[in-house]
């Protein structure tokens, strides 16, 4: 009985150890190039090392040149907001874009 309790704590730890992980996400960090508002969220453009990228997150106070950072929450291909009328390529959908 003390063995199956033993191994039950460890499964949910490591379960929880895992899922935390996931949830932190990849942080991407670099310059705002373009930046627009609708619909409740703010869409900004911006140069990270080699890569430029369109990311979505709340409403926030950001403007060309500034530094920010974003962490990975979902990937969206060909997505299209019908207030921008507007279609990204490829848009990462963030809980915050962060001013550094």
């Amino acid at each position: 009985m003390m063995a199956k309790l033993v191994k039950l704590a460890a499964v949910a730890t490591l379960a929880l150890g895992m899922s935390s992980a996931w949830a932190q996400g990849v942080v991407h960090e670099g310059t705002v190039v373009d930046t627009m508002n609708g619909g409740g969220y703010t869409y900004v453009q911006i140069k990270e090392a080699d890569s430029t990228f369109w990311a979505a997150g709340p409403e926030a106070e950001v403007k060309k040149g500034d530094k920010v950072a974003v962490v990975e929450q979902m990937w969206m291909n060909q997505f299209t907001s019908k207030t921008l009328n507007r279609t990204f390529d490829k848009l990462l959908f963030v809980g915050k874009i962060e001013k550094k």
